[in-house]
């Protein structure tokens, strides 16, 4: 959500939430952007912001937490809670100057203060706090001191915010997470552009995501776990060594406000000519192309073969074997029972 706020102010207050709307009991981030969108200079002392605070449905923080405030610029400006709920946004020197949009500014306040120029505004930052649980609308109150004839008189102004809270329809957060890809690595290892969907054996890859630095992010892929990994703000991770079409996910565990959040990524990648230790089929047909065996081929029932089969170890038959055609042989054929001819008479002397 976004507002626009400038009515009896003096300065214009910029409203956003993540959420947005905001959610009922889940995480929330409110950016505050403060700025001179009229025609004459503001002096500024002080801007306070004040948060509804408590269990009803017209508070927003519940009661007893704390709110983390940033601000920037950071060495212009301070920001502290002063009392539960309650920020007072200070000038780094004793005024701030809000410049009019394009003109050429020179402030010299008649008390001899001295001012700080703000020319690309105020950003006030509410982070890691949680709405409270109950649906409703919360008044967020901004007070302002400002001068606008170069401290001679002070004026006070007030503007309040409406922010609606809204029951959750799923698990909202403000973090982005997601976007899992295979990539090609370069011959530095680092990812290419353009996410892959085939790999040659053993070619080298990365695995890319997008979430928050903070995170924690476990791997899981073909039987192994890596991690937990944290700290990136680019996340990657190598893959090297894949022989076979291989899964990936990877778990994203964030800390908020107190609440563990997890997501769960996932993606796959195919690899040429695979490496398969164990295969267990049905039928097996093959078209043009060779398949390898490296050890043994178990056949529980009948193999049966339209085309030559080549062999060049020995053939041990454990029970019959049935002939419709000829049997050429260049040595020996030895049995421990007996060669028997279409009638089961047994063949005796040299065969010819």
């Amino acid at each position: 959500m976004s507002t626009h706020l400038g009515g009896t102010s003096r300065l214009t207050y910029s409203l956003a939430t993540l959420p947005a709307p905001l959610a009922t009991g889940r995480p929330a981030h409110i950016d505050v952007v403060v700025s001179n969108s009229g025609t004459e200079a503001v002096l500024c002392k002080q801007i306070l912001l004040v948060l509804p605070t408590g269990d009803l449905a017209q508070d927003l923080v519940p009661a007893g937490h704390r709110v983390a405030p940033t601000v920037e610029p950071a060495d212009q400006w301070t920001v502290d809670e002063i009392e539960s709920g309650v920020l007072l946004t200070l000038p780094q020197d004793d005024l701030a100057a809000f410049t009019a949009g394009g003109t050429p500014l020179t402030v010299r306040p008649v008390s001899g203060e001295s001012v700080s120029l703000t020319t690309h505004g105020l950003l006030l930052r509410l982070k890691d706090f949680k709405a409270n649980a109950l649906a409703g609308t919360a008044l967020l109150r901004i007070r302002e001191t400002v001068s606008v004839d170069n401290g001679e008189t002070w004026e006070t102004h007030q503007v309040t915010v409406p922010l609606a809270k809204y029951p959750p329809a799923e698990a909202l957060t403000a973090d982005v997470v997601g976007d899992l890809v295979v990539r090609e690595a370069d011959a530095n290892g680092n990812p290419g552009s353009t996410p892959v969907t085939l790999l040659a054996p053993g070619q080298k890859a990365v695995l890319t995501w997008t979430a928050p630095s903070d995170a924690d992010c476990d791997i899981y892929f073909d039987g192994r776990h890596a991690g937990p990994l944290s700290g990136q703000d680019k996340w990657q991770f190598p893959v090297t060594g894949l022989t076979r079409d291989t899964h990936f996910q990877v778990r994203v565990t964030l800390k908020r406000s107190g609440e563990t959040i997890t997501h769960h990524l996932s993606t796959a990648v195919a690899v040429e000519e695979p490496v398969l230790p164990q295969l267990t089929v049905g039928d097996l047909h093959g078209q043009a192309g060779t398949l390898t065996v490296h050890d043994a081929v178990v056949a529980k029932k009948n193999l049966s073969v339209e085309a030559d089969v080549t062999m060049t170890g020995n053939l041990t038959i454990g029970e019959d074997m049935n002939v419709t055609g000829a049997v050429q042989a260049t040595g020996d054929i030895t049995t421990d029972a007996q060669f028997l001819d279409p009638k089961g008479t047994p063949l005796r002397g040299k065969l010819a």
